[in-house]
């Protein structure tokens, strides 16, 4: 990374990431349906781009798409169970794509159709998701440690991988990742899971049970978006936040984390 990329990244973190914060820890309700708003948007705005469509229309697609998300979050009764069944439909078939990676890299009509919709769907779940893990009751302090949850998994998989990696992941899709740094990450979040029981009404050991799990999961998220990105043939799935490439390259990991996490805290 130069040393102009790096200023770009830190002056984006330290602007956006102070308002991130503030808007899960202090704001109200609205507040955060249009945080959620905007990542949702401009999440699938780049899916939708990294699968051929059009800037113009894949951003038309955004909104409404963020737009009908907002609706049946606050006009229909949403089944966790029915949450369930549609969280394993979408990630197993991201796991299947994962192990056939060799599929959609001729990127024929119905390989982008089937990757722009499964892509889109993930994202509206993750927002659903988002927004009702909010609601909870301590709402903003359980949203505020799945945001930390997933940085300190990137902690221990970066400084485990460096330290210890020696055995590739999935050297065709990431490179850069080893299981050293999978098994790394799991340590470091069963610690934090740990010290997060001590301040949210949830045990110890279920705070492991989940957390860990979500963790562990949040990486098919980050391996599917670089896979895209790999097959569409481009390194960042935006430039809209300077020095981090995009909103998909910031939240890949959470998007695949955060359904499954509210799934658990209302099962166990």
């Amino acid at each position: 990374m130069n040393k102009s990329m790096l200023k770009q990244r830190i002056i984006t973190a330290l602007l956006l990431g102070p308002l991130l914060l503030a808007i899960v820890i202090y704001g109200n309700l609205y507040w955060f349906l249009l945080l959620v708003g905007v990542i949702q948007t401009a999440a699938t705005f780049e899916w939708l781009k990294i699968n051929k469509i059009k800037a113009p229309l894949a951003l038309i697609n955004g909104i409404v798409i963020t737009v009908l998300t907002l609706f049946l979050w606050h006009q229909l009764t949403l089944d966790v169970k029915a949450w369930f069944w549609l969280y394993v439909v979408i990630w197993v078939l991201a796991l299947l794509w994962l192990l056939k990676h060799q599929w959609g890299y001729q990127n024929t009509t119905i390989q982008l159709l089937i990757k722009g919709v499964l892509g889109a769907l993930a994202i509206l779940l993750f927002s659903l998701s988002m927004i009702q893990l909010f609601n909870l009751e301590q709402g903003n302090w359980w949203t505020l440690s799945l945001f930390l949850l997933i940085w300190v998994a990137d902690i221990g998989a970066y400084i485990s991988g460096k330290t210890f990696g020696k055995h590739k992941l999935a050297v065709n899709i990431s490179p850069g990742k080893t299981w050293e740094g999978v098994i790394g990450a799991q340590i470091l979040v069963a610690v934090y899971a740990i010290v997060v029981s001590q301040f949210l009404a949830i045990e110890w050991t279920h705070a492991v049970m989940i957390m860990v799990p979500i963790a562990l999961f949040s990486v098919v998220g980050d391996l599917a978006a670089s896979l895209g990105k790999r097959q569409a043939k481009i390194k960042d799935s935006s430039n809209l936040l300077p020095g981090h490439g995009g909103f998909i390259d910031r939240f890949d990991s959470l998007i695949a984390a955060a359904p499954l996490y509210f799934i658990l805290l209302n099962y166990l």
